[in-house]
């Protein structure tokens, strides 16, 4: 405890004081009995607590530590005589720590720009998702779908706009087969949905609720080559096949809107 006090009192001493504490460390702890290896777990366990309200502060509010940041650890490590992988092990430590809190925040109410703000943060810091933050697998599932389930009901994210799933896959670090195999369950999924919804507006005469409905469907079905695997009577086949018909194709290319017929 004394070691530790005089070890956090070089914090708060300025020029030749901090410098006269620095110098005495080794020695005083060496009075005080203590082996080097017990002085450089206490000097790393000081060391996790300044890095970890340091980085947190910072990435609050910056969002990412920069150039002075990185200096200020840098004289932080001298000052305990932290060696640089010591410095490095504390400081992935504390930013793990900071975004591990930040997505489980995020998760209790996820939106699309706040999941892709995040991953691409994670990104440009060079950290891994799954091996440096932490994050499980049924975690990052759950934020690919919070991420590409809006895109696609409201047409951000098309079959001629693919690309962002690639680049969603990648960020994420995901299998990319795996990744395959779970957005056609979603398409497949939301395509089941939105026929549901289809069939309850036509039995309620409600045509004019179909036409947004039926436009998911085709963009869903562009992924697919139209196989949507759905069931659909024929009655109601021809109903939904004459509404769509019957919209305005004004500057769509012709050949695009016989595709989707």
């Amino acid at each position: 405890y004394l070691y530790r006090q005089f070890v956090v009192g070089a914090f708060t001493a300025q020029g030749q004081q901090a410098s006269r504490y620095e110098a005495a460390r080794s020695s005083f702890g060496g009075i005080l009995g203590l082996t080097s290896e017990k002085m450089e777990e206490i000097n790393s366990t000081i060391g996790g607590t300044v890095y970890d309200n340091f980085v947190s502060r910072s990435m609050a509010t910056k969002g990412t530590l920069d150039q002075q940041d990185m200096m200020f650890l840098a004289n932080i490590q001298g000052k305990l005589g932290l060696s640089s992988e010591q410095s490095e092990k504390l400081l992935l430590q504390s930013q793990k720590k900071v975004l591990s809190e930040e997505i489980n925040l995020l998760m209790d109410n996820p939106t699309p720009e706040g999941l892709k703000a995040f991953r691409e943060k994670c990104n440009l810091m060079g950290m891994d998702l799954a091996e440096d933050v932490g994050v499980s697998t049924p975690r990052l599932v759950r934020m690919f779908e919070s991420e590409i389930v809006p895109g696609l009901k409201s047409g951000a994210i098309t079959a001629d706009s693919s690309e962002i799933l690639t680049e969603i896959q990648e960020s994420l670090n995901l299998d990319p087969d795996e990744c395959e195999s779970m957005f056609e369950a979603v398409l497949l999924r939301l395509a089941n949905q939105a026929m549901g919804l289809i069939n309850a507006e036509l039995l309620r005469g409600r045509d004019e609720n179909t036409v947004d409905l039926i436009k998911e469907l085709v963009r869903y079905a562009a992924f697919v080559d139209g196989d949507l695997g759905l069931t659909v009577d024929e009655a109601t086949a021809y109903k939904v096949f004459n509404i769509y018909e019957a919209f305005d194709f004004s500057g769509i290319d012709p050949d695009i809107v016989e595709s989707n017929k």
